[in-house]
Formats: C-alpha cells, structure tokens, sequence
C-alpha cells in the first residue's frame, strides 16, 4: 500500500493554495486557438497517450493512473477510468513498444496494457530509484534510442548530493539494468522530452532558490548525445559561479542551457509541437508549461510559453507567451492563482493537452481558423 511521503504533501499543499476558482474565460491564447476544459482531474500531473489514442494521467498525491477514454472524438471525455493505483507518489508515465512505464517516488515499473479494458497489469519494477529524502519528489520518464532516462531532482535547494542519482538523468537499459548517470548538475529537471530536429533528449531545469527575485535562472537544457554537467550546484545560467557554495569551481566545463527564463517560474514539462493542427508558425516550437512561484515577491509563471526552433532545431528569438491568464496581470499578492499548468502532450488529433494540478483539470487546445 503506498504512503504520500512528506515531499509530495507539501507538493499537494502548494499545488492547492489558491484563492480563486477557475474561469477559463480568463485564459489567453493566440488568435485562432481555442482552449477547452477536456476532464475533470483533481490532482493531474503529466500525460501520455495509450497505443489506441487514450489520454492517461498520472495522480501524484493519490497514487492513481487515471485514464480518460472519449471515443466519440468530441473533445471531452466521457469518463474516468482508474489503471492503476496503490502507487507511492507516481509522476512519470509513457508507452514504448506498447508497455505501459511508470515512475514512483522510489521505483520503475513496467505493466502489460490493456487497450480494450483500460487496465495495466503483470506490474513489475524494474529498478529501485532515490526516494524523496526531504527534497524533490518527482520522478520523470522518457525513451530515447532504445534507452530508457529517469530525471530525479535534489534533495535540498543547494548541496552536494551523496548519491549521484540525485540531482541527475540516468541513463538505463530498457529492463532497467546497467544504470549509469548521464547528465548531472540538473536541480530539478522534471520535463523530458526528445528534440526531432537534433535527436537528442532536452530538459528543463528549476533553479536554487534564495538568490533574490531574479537570480538564478530557469532553465531549457539540451542533454546531447552524450549527457554532461550542466553546473548545479556551483554554477547556474551560462556558466555563472555560484560564489556560495565554491570560490573556484571552474564553470567553464560544464554546459550552458540553451534557453534562459525567469527565475522561480518552476518549468515543470515540455514538449516538441510536431503535427499539423496548429499553423506553421507554431509547428516546430518547443512549448514549456511554468507551474509558477512559491517564494518570489512578485508572482512570476502560471503561463504556458513557446520558444520557436529553427530547422535544426536550434532556439530562435526570446520565449513567447502561448496560453496566460491563470494569474491576473499586475497581480502582486501570493497564493491568488486559478490555475498551474504542469504536464504537456500532443493528441493523435494534434491537439494540445495541458494538465493543471491546481484547477484539477485537462485542458484541450486546439486551433481552427
């Protein structure tokens, strides 16, 4: 039976210290692009579509895999279907070769899928992972070349970890042997996704805080081919020392991110928009979903942003607004959000779907002239 540990709890209380209920009238998005409320789910966190095009959703704070089903193709989804539950913390979720993967706080797991019942079963882990230890409780999933790669996030706000999965992408094989680390130096990269244009895995990362309003960074890191040191906890943006925790540490060998965005916006996903609903000018974007701030002066976050690639899939240009509205603009106080987006994924449809854990639901973005 899992237990909600102490750092998905705090998680949960964050995620739900809000004063106003959701109007999605307030929501803004470009011209030609409508946004709808697709399912009621009280604690979503990140998405992944089934093999047959149903959008599952991983519930942290109640150990659940939840599915939602609308064959009907209307938009909306026409109930709830429990796939799993019992789970300690379970954030990270995705299909390869037509298993179903999951990562709880402290493990892997593998399940056979059932398409027609909407159940997983034959559970198996396949590795054990850090658990929470008073810090970071996600853990995030994604395939790339036939490997599989977990993000597990820091266990402090700035340290040296003792165990180097910490603060870390490991790299596995897709049993879940021969774990080895492949890019450190990431406090907290909860998003994964895969870049079509370099064929290389891309994170976000969420800065220390308590360097002031505008210090450090948030980040969009590109892992490479080869994975690396991306600097924390000595170093944070383009190479920048981090005089509190080294005098020396020389910052030049680690690796810059490739986007830079404001500080204590908590980029929580990420996802390569690749099909063809949305015009041109939003296809071959990378969409960031920034869960917002917890102890920033001035609120910052609770939007949906996009950063345009260029065809080699490099940033082009600043990041961009896409959906906004879950804070009030000029708004100054704390804990007066609607809304905080977290997980991001394309439908087969090439919709846009947005998990929002505070509102307790899935949005469904879609674009018609």
């Amino acid at each position: 039976m899992r237990s909600l540990t102490v750092a998905a709890a705090a998680l949960l209380m964050i995620s739900c210290t809000h004063a106003e209920k959701l109007d999605i009238s307030r929501l803004k998005v470009p011209p030609g692009f409508h946004i709808e409320v697709f399912a009621e789910a009280p604690h979503a966190r990140l998405l992944a579509f089934s093999p047959g095009g149903v959008l599952l959703v991983t519930d942290m704070s109640d150990g659940k895999i939840l599915a939602f089903p609308d064959s009907k193709h209307n938009g909306h989804a026409e109930r709830t279907a429990t796939v799993i539950q019992d789970l300690n913390a379970p954030h990270g979720i995705a299909f390869h070769f037509g298993k179903l993967y999951v990562t709880e706080i402290n493990a892997i797991d593998r399940y056979d899928w059932d398409e027609s019942q909407l159940k997983a079963t034959n559970g198996r882990k396949l590795a054990d992972i850090p658990g929470s230890g008073g810090g970071h409780s996600t853990r995030t999933i994604a395939f790339w070349n036939n490997k599989m790669y977990v993000a597990a996030g820091s266990s402090c706000n700035v340290c040296k970890e003792e165990d180097q999965r910490r603060a870390a992408v490991s790299e596995y094989n897709e049993d879940g042997s021969g774990q080895r680390i492949f890019a450190s130096g990431l406090r907290n990269a909860v998003g994964l996704a895969v870049n079509p244009k370099t064929d290389t895995l891309w994170a976000t990362d969420n800065g220390r805080d308590w360097l002031g309003d505008n210090l450090p960074p948030e980040e969009l890191n590109d892992l490479g081919k080869n994975g690396g040191n991306f600097g924390w906890p000595y170093c944070y943006g383009n190479k920048i020392l981090d005089k509190s925790q080294s005098k020396d540490y020389d910052c030049s060998k680690t690796i810059a991110p490739k986007v830079e965005m404001q500080a204590h916006s908590a980029p929580l996903n990420l996802i390569f928009y690749n099909s063809d609903m949305f015009p041109a000018e939003y296809r071959n974007n990378v969409y960031v979903a920034l869960h917002g701030s917890w102890n920033r002066s001035v609120p910052t976050g609770y939007k949906v942003i996009r950063v345009k690639l260029n065809d080699q899939g490099q940033p082009e240009g600043q990041p961009e607004n896409f959906i906004t509205g879950w804070l009030r603009e000029g708004e100054t106080r704390k804990g007066t959000w609607m809304g905080r987006p977290v997980g991001l994924a394309i439908g087969p449809d090439g919709a846009m779907y947005l998990a929002d854990d505070s509102a307790g639901v899935v949005y469904r973005i879609t674009y018609q002239k």
